[in-house]
């Protein structure tokens, strides 16, 4: 048998690949660079929230805690009024909620692990589970106080969600 040179076939194949990859780059260079605006390819998809949405979403953030503070201390007052605690053990749980908020503003920045996580989770049932067997709450209350929590952990996520998206 008679073999033909090789080198016949590796110039029309470098030049058809020129072609293919110049003319690729020149579509994707036109499509990002079009000075009209309707560009055939929509970043929006793939563009983070703004510095405006995240403020906007921080903002938010920080008046529903503002917000869950008033309606902590307006319970705290109401059960001082109807005798159920007594003043001292009210501001017994202010502070306690100030050592919460001193250190989570020391952590700040600090995202805690799953494990960290689970184990809160699990201390917050036990906790719960035992003011429903001190008789200090039913378990409708603590089933109430689980959804909230939950509800939370949702709204979360959904922020979480909007921030990345």
């Amino acid at each position: 048998m008679i073999q033909r040179p090789k080198v016949k076939w590796i110039a029309p194949i470098v030049l058809c690949g020129a072609l293919i990859a110049g003319s690729s780059v020149a579509i994707a260079a036109a499509t990002w660079n079009d000075p009209d605006g309707d560009a055939s390819v929509d970043l929006s998809l793939t563009s983070r929230a703004s510095r405006e949405d995240l403020e906007t979403l921080k903002a938010e953030v920080r008046a529903e805690m503002e917000a869950r503070k008033a309606e902590m201390q307006e319970r705290l007052a109401a059960r001082v009024e109807s005798g159920e605690i007594t003043q001292a053990e009210a501001e017994e749980i202010r502070e306690k909620m100030a050592e919460r908020r001193a250190k989570l503003e020391q952590r700040k920045g600090e995202k805690p692990s799953r494990a960290e996580m689970e184990a809160r989770k699990a201390e917050m049932q036990e906790r719960l589970a035992a003011r429903v067997e001190s008789g200090e709450i039913t378990q409708a209350e603590a089933e109430e106080i689980r959804e909230k929590m939950a509800e939370r952990r949702a709204k979360l996520e959904q922020r979480k969600g909007e921030m990345r998206g």
